[in-house]
């Protein structure tokens, strides 16, 4: 009897310790399942938002004529009213490597600008890394 009452307390545990295990696998597969499809979800959403910007790119560039001439887009990273102050940040962008050139705004104002481009596409790439390694509110400027 003795015999009989310990084996099934034996078996009693390991079927419940086994239990344990399954829904323990179960509770993993959930969340797999639920990381994946967030993941799938994600990647939708991004690809969703770069067609928005590539409408929106598109259609700036249709708004601005399609025959561009060179340099139409300007990153400008400096904008000032004396000129003198303008000469000045365009001699620091030169001795920092960038090909700087100033460009007169119709309300007044000197633009400097780092790189000009016939595309748009250029000058967003170019901004992003006047942002990053000149000046966190660096802008394009459409001649």
């Amino acid at each position: 009897m003795k015999k009989l009452t310990l084996l099934l307390l034996v078996i009693f545990a390991v079927g419940f310790v086994g239990c344990k295990y399954k829904k323990q696998a179960e509770y993993i597969k959930q969340l797999e399942n639920a990381v994946r499809e967030d993941s799938l979800k994600r990647v939708a959403e991004l690809e969703a938002l770069k067609a928005e910007m590539q409408a929106k790119i598109d259609s700036l560039q249709a708004a601005c004529g399609s025959g561009n001439p060179q340099g139409k887009f300007c990153v400008i990273t400096g904008s000032f009213r004396i000129q003198q102050n303008a000469d000045n940040y365009v001699q620091e962008m030169i001795k920092l490597g960038y090909k700087a050139q100033i460009v007169d705004a119709p309300n007044g104002f000197h633009l400097v600008s780092t790189y000009c481009a016939s595309s748009l596409r250029e000058a967003l790439s170019e901004l992003n890394n006047a942002r990053a390694n000149i000046h966190p509110d660096s802008w394009i400027y459409v001649k």
